[in-house]
Formats: C-alpha cells, sequence, structure tokens
C-alpha cells in the first residue's frame, strides 16, 4: 500500500513523524509537508507562484518532502508529483491541538485530507486533543488501526474520516464514538496594536478559546472528545445548505432581471 503522509504543523512536528514512522509498518510512506507550520491554512491552495520544494531523507526507508506552501498543496503535489505510481491513501496529521466542529473549515488537517475527494484518494485526517504535553505514539497507533480499517470499505471514497484523539493516558480512553458537529470554538485574543508610524502590529499570539451552543451529549464531537472518546466524523467539501433552499425559493420571484 503507498501511503501519502501530509500535515499542517510543518515537516519537522512530533506528530508527522510518529504518524510516518507508524503508517510505515504497513504500507510504503511519502511525506509531503510545510516547511513552515501552516495551522489554519484550512483548503487554501497556492495560485500564481513558484513552490519551493526540498527533497529529504525523512527517516529510514521514508521519503520527504519539504514545501513552501499550504498543507493542500503538499496534497496535490503528493498526489500529481512526487507519487505518479498512484496514492492508495492520504493520511495528514498528528495535529497538535483538536480539529472539530466548525474548526474543521479552517484546519489545515483536515483541509489537505480533502484534497484526497478530488482525486478519489481515500483519506484520513487525525488530530490529538490540546494539553499540556503531547504524546503521540497512541494517536500514531489508532491512526495505523484506523487506515488498515478504512482503505478496505467500500465507502471510503465518499467521505474524509476525520479523527480525533483525547490527550490522555490511553488506559484512561473509553473507546470510539460517531459524531457530528458538537458547538462552536469561539477565539479570543488581545488585539490591542503596537503602532510605528505607519504599520499597525496585531498579535494573534495571544489566541485562547471557549466554546458556546456546546452539545453536551455523545453525538457531538466536542462534547464526546472530552469525555475520553476518540471521536470519527465523515467530512465533505460540500457545505450548501440544501434544507434552506425553501427559504431561499419564497421571496425569489420579487427580484427583477
Amino acid at each position: 500500500m503507498k501511503i501519502l503522509v501530509v500535515n499542517d504543523d510543518g515537516i519537522s512536528s512530533p506528530g508527522i513523524k510518529a504518524l510516518a514512522n507508524e503508517l510505515s509498518k504497513i504500507g510504503e510512506v511519502t511525506v509531503s509537508a510545510p516547511l513552515q507550520g501552516m495551522s489554519g491554512a484550512g483548503h487554501g491552495l497556492s495560485i500564481n507562484k513558484v513552490l519551493r520544494v526540498e527533497k529529504q531523507q525523512f527517516a529510514e526507508n521514508i521519503t520527504g518532502y519539504a514545501v513552501e506552501g499550504t498543507p493542500r498543496d503538499c496534497a496535490e503535489l503528493g498526489i500529481n508529483a512526487f507519487m505518479k505510481d498512484g496514492v492508495d491513501l492520504l493520511v495528514t496529521g498528528i495535529n497538535q491541538g483538536s480539529n472539530l466542529s466548525n474548526n474543521i473549515p479552517c484546519s489545515g488537517t483536515c483541509g489537505a485530507a480533502c484534497t484526497g475527494l478530488d482525486y478519489g484518494v481515500p483519506a484520513i485526517a487525525v488530530s490529538l486533543d490540546f494539553g499540556d504535553e503531547y504524546d503521540y505514539r497512541y494517536s500514531a497507533e489508532i491512526a495505523r488501526e484506523m487506515a488498515e480499517w478504512f482503505i478496505v470499505q467500500p465507502f471510503n471514497h465518499k467521505f474524509v474520516l476525520n479523527v480525533n484523539v483525547p490527550n490522555r493516558p490511553r488506559e484512561e480512553i473509553k473507546g470510539y464514538h460517531i459524531c457530528g458537529h458538537g458547538g462552536n470554538y469561539i477565539f479570543h485574543q488581545d488585539l490591542t496594536p503596537r503602532y510605528d508610524g505607519r504599520y499597525y502590529y496585531y498579535d494573534t499570539s495571544s489566541s485562547e478559546f471557549s466554546f458556546v451552543n456546546l452539545v453536551e451529549n455523545l453525538d457531538g464531537d466536542i462534547y464526546a472528545l472530552h469525555q475520553g472518546y476518540i471521536t470519527l466524523s465523515p467530512i465533505r467539501l460540500d457545505m450548501i445548505s440544501y434544507d434552506d433552499f425553501p427559504l431561499i425559493q419564497k421571496d425569489l420571484n420579487q427580484f427583477k432581471y
């Protein structure tokens, strides 16, 4: 099995190293990752620019490509340039911090994985919940187990499997749970600017977040993860609200053309 591994935390992050090494137990792994951290890049694609890439020996028997671009750039190049003989599975992560609910669209981890939908490549996004420390060994094992299961499923081209692992000891994990939208992350930043006479400077490194509209049962991904469950959510790029078509159609005739 030929596996492409991508992330948004950068090619030097410990999460991608743990993931690539664990997946090399079940297939031939190629790593394509941003040279620098690109968290929050979502499904962004570089346009009208030349992407500089450095080929490197990522690990024993694993070739790596450090890309000066977005996570999706890395996935596009991996599928179309670095692995021309074909990609059987795309796995992204392991992200430092969860990717849930309204945070999914801005996630470079999920955005890169969704590139697989464009090319018919089964894809999994893997994240480890926020914490004071990050030990990726268990979440890497979960990623490998999910990869072995997902790759043989007949529905593996229909959606990206978004996997979030609690950041707690393995013995405290309660199991798996299939989840939907569980609430909203609201980011709080101290955006008091510095001004040097020409430019304003806003420090986004002060970001903290809280939750609103929290779904307080196991159907919600935020709640389930915080209760100690590994959350599984099928995600797609189609963000159109089909149920709301009648709301628009009701008064549409008033507009002239």
